[in-house]
This record gives structure tokens, sequence and C-alpha cells, in this order.
């Protein structure tokens, strides 16, 4: 059977409408009511959970100090995003000098070179490493080594971070940065992919301490998180680049995962990063994938078949096949067909119209459910895959179900059918697939990891966070699943 394959789209505006438009956030569909028995409203006694649509909200991140006086930022315009880098040049600072002598056992040298807001009319040649073309560090932000300096625009980069992420995504970049400072102090001599997810990691380790420690200069909430999440996502390699280019920084799926292990293992598993480990999940474009472009439509166009019926033909597939092997033997039960519907003419569930979900898993019934007039195709602006793992889930809320799997908590519930749907996309990477045969019928395309990533991270609404955890969660549940397998889903609990 020929390939289909799924190719990631533009993310970086996919993930500004998600979180601005009030008439795409959804909330995912979960199991926890039904499995624990308990109604939730909708399709009577519990037998149907599911989304309805809200608005999806941003925050900005205050911070808890006046700027430091002695930061000094060279050509500062006097914007408040800069008292915000001042604020975490300071708080960052503070922190290595506690860290770094625990890790490296010996004492932390502050950066001394000099930090550096520049904008169009910023001459080069008094910039740290001196560049011959101001175009090149424009909308960017860098650690000089030579001079041991750090540098960030002030006029493009940093606004645009600070409008679709909030302010607190400037800090995150120029924890990056000293990510880069602590390398060159620790003598680290890694290829570049894995220098730079090594700096994600150390930035997810000082956001820790942010959440954590009473002493930072800030003071962010879970959303401001996820907003930090999804600008690090934004800053992806193109889908199809290797983890051997000189300038590799990391698929976006790389990125995160590396800024989530520093946020959760701290700074002690930053360090242990070598070439090797982790490994990055970066493929090129198949010679399928050039000659059709790699893109599902959403539904079949054209003779093409869509997302929208082969994710679920290759979802019955692989569980088909794979949950015998986390069940004992026990044969999977397939689901009935799934249903697409839209809000003026939704379906039944148990015998009773379910009128407030967009996307759910009809237990009594046993099918999915997906607004196929709205939410879906708002989903696939992320890119087709984003549409296929948002199906996933709700399989691996099936699973849940056919596993008689009662989760203590609606979240936990949710998370474990995040990580079940990771697994799914794990058995169709390039590298898992017999590409001749395709034993699922679907094969993943360089960018589609990102993809699912983006829609868990930041299709969502504020009541999707209270019912089913943060993004920041979903994504981290996801990741095991690709990484570890369908084996270790079950043991998934909800933070706290």
């Amino acid at each position: 059977m020929a390939a289909r394959t799924l190719r990631r789209r533009a993310l970086v505006a996919a993930l500004a409408v998600a979180w601005l438009l009030s008439a795409c956030g959804v909330e995912l569909a979960d199991s926890a009511d039904t499995l624990l028995g308990s109604g939730d409203g909708a399709g009577g006694d519990g037998e149907v959970v599911g989304s309805d649509i809200a608005p999806a909200t941003t925050s900005v991140p205050p911070t808890t100090a006046s700027p430091p006086v002695d930061v000094e930022v060279i050509g500062d315009d006097g914007s408040d995003l800069n008292k915000v880098a001042a604020n975490a040049v300071a708080d960052i600072e503070g922190f290595w000098a506690t860290v770094y002598p625990e890790i490296y056992g010996e004492d932390y040298r502050p950066v001394s070179g000099g930090f550096y807001a520049i904008d169009s009319g910023t001459d080069p040649s008094g910039l740290p490493c001196a560049p011959s073309d101001l175009d090149a560090v424009l909308y960017n932000a860098y650690y000089c080594p030579p001079d041991d300096a750090v540098a960030w625009d002030q006029e493009s980069l940093f606004p645009d971070l600070a409008s679709q992420f909030g302010d607190f995504a400037i800090a995150v970049v120029l924890a990056h940065e000293w990510g880069h400072a602590i390398q060159t102090r620790a003598d680290v001599n890694e290829s570049t992919v894995i220098t730079e997810l090594q700096a994600d990691c150390f930035a997810g380790a000082w956001v820790n301490h942010v959440r954590t420690d009473d002493d930072a200069r800030f003071d962010i909430s879970i959303e401001d998180l996820d907003l930090a999440l999804a600008g690090i996502l934004s800053l992806e390699d193109a889908p199809g680049s290797l983890a051997t280019d000189p300038n590799a920084h990391g698929s976006g799926f790389d990125r995160v995962g590396a800024f989530q292990e520093g946020y959760e293992e701290t700074v002690e598993r930053c360090a242990r990063y070598t070439d090797g480990d982790p490994v990055p999940y970066q493929f090129p474009f198949s010679d399928n994938d050039l000659a059709t472009g790699g893109d599902l439509p959403f539904t079949e166009t054209d003779g093409v078949e869509g997302i929208d019926t082969s994710a679920f033909t290759s979802l019955e597939l692989y569980w088909t096949d794979q949950f015998p092997e986390i069940s004992g033997g026990a044969e999977w039960e397939p689901l009935k067909p799934a249903a697409a519907f839209s809000a003026d003419d939704p379906p039944t569930c148990n015998g009773k119209e379910v009128t407030q979900f967009r996307l759910f898993f009809c237990v009594a019934d046993h099918y999915v459910g997906f607004d196929a007039a709205g939410t879906m195709p708002d989903a696939y602006e992320f890119g087709d895959f984003a549409v296929g793992v948002l199906f996933g889930t709700q399989y691996g809320l099936a699973v849940q179900d056919q596993l008689g799997d009662e989760a203590p908590y609606e979240i936990t519930a949710t998370l474990r059918g995040d990580c079940y749907a990771g697994s799914w996309a794990a058995a169709i990477l390039p590298e898992q697939v017999d590409q001749t045969e395709l034993p699922y019928e679907l094969l993943l395309s360089p960018g589609d990891l990102d993809e699912a990533v983006a829609v868990l991270l930041s299709f969502r609404s504020d009541s999707d966070r209270e019912r089913q955890g943060p993004g920041f969660e979903r994504v981290k549940a996801f990741r095991v699943g690709v990484v570890q397998g369908a084996d270790d889903c079950a043991g998934l609990l909800a933070p706290g």
C-alpha cells in the first residue's frame, strides 16, 4: 500500500490562533467520569465524556521586583520588555551562582562582557562577536563566547515573542542563552544539536526555580508555563532538517522535551546531555513526501483519503495489534465507526443527544464523535497530525475502558489517554515501520510530532486545565508514550 504521510503546517500562526480566538479552544474528551461511574451531565449517567468549546486565554506574568540597578543594558530603548530582560538577567545569574558549584564543583563566574539590546539602528561593530552584517543578528538572541556577552533584538524579536507568548517568554529565551554561557564555563564539547537541547534543558531547570522558589524575581502561573513551551515550540528547526546539520537546534518535539526534562529533573540531568543522549527526533522527507507534498487533506479530496478517516483506520490496526500486549492477551474490541457531526445536528450516546461536546468517546455505544464542521477543521490549522493525535487521545480513553483501568482522577485518565496516543505515534515513525508494507497504513512525516505537541499544548481552554490538567502535563504524557511506549502509560498519575 502506498504511504500516506502527514506533514507539518505553519505552527507559529496556528499557535497564535489557538491562544487568541475564543471560538477555537476545545476541551478534549476524557474518560475519568465514565471510568469512575459518576455522571457528567451529558449523554446520561456518565456514558459520554467530551469537549465543549470555551475561550483560550493568555496571561502576562508580572515581574516581582524593579529592574536591578547593577544590570546595565547597553542600547536600552527604555521599554518594559528590557526591564523584564534585566530582571531575568539578575535572576538567572543568581540561580547559577547557587547551582553551578553543586553540579560542576567550582564557583560560577558571572557573565562579564555585558548585555546588549539591539535594533535596526545599532552599529554592528560594537556588538558582541562584532557581526559584519546587522541582519545576521536582528530577530535573534545570542551568546558570544569570546566576549562572554549576551545580546537580543529589542525591536522585533522580543516584542513579537511577548505578544504571542507572554512577557515571560523573553526570560526563557535569555535562560537558553545562559545555557551556552554555562557550556563555555564547563567546557562542554558536543554536537550543535545537543548543546542547543542542553541549553533548553538548562532553561527548564531555571523555570522550575522560578515556579518553586519564593526569592525568584518572577511570579508565573501554569498558564504562563504553557505559553513558555509554546514559545519554545515556535523556534523549532524546519521539518526535514537533520540533527547532523551544523546549525541544528532540534525539532519542536525535541526542544520541548529537553525543556521539560530540565524542569522535572533539574540541572543534574541537563549536565549529562551528550551525543546520543537524548536522541533527537529528526528525519528527512521521504521520496513519497517530496512527490506528494506529504500532506493528507482533512477530508477526502480528489480521491485522496482524509485524516478524518485514515487516522481511525490506523488506530484500529494499531490497537488490534498492541492491545493484547498490554492487556495480558485480551483481544481488542473494535470501536464502531466514528461519527462526524456538526453542532446543529449532534449525535446520540446511550439514546441522548450530545449537545455540548465537540470531541468525545461514547462508552455506551463504543464510538468516537467529532465536530467535523468547526472544531476539527480548526485543529487542522496546526497540521493534519494534530487532528490525528486528537483522535488518538480518544482511542486512549477507549483503551482504558477496555482495560478496566479506573483512573482515580479525571486528569489522570486524560494523561493516560495522551500517552496511549503517543505510543501510536511512535509506531508510525519512519524508523519503526517497514515502509514497503505500512502495517498501520500511516507514516509520520517531519514535523508531525511537533503538530501533536502544538495541539495538545495550545488548543485548550481555561476549563480544560481545570478538568484535564495543564498543557505542560499533557505534552509530557504524550512524550512518555512516544519514547517509552504503551506499557508505561497505565502508571501515569496526575501531578501533585
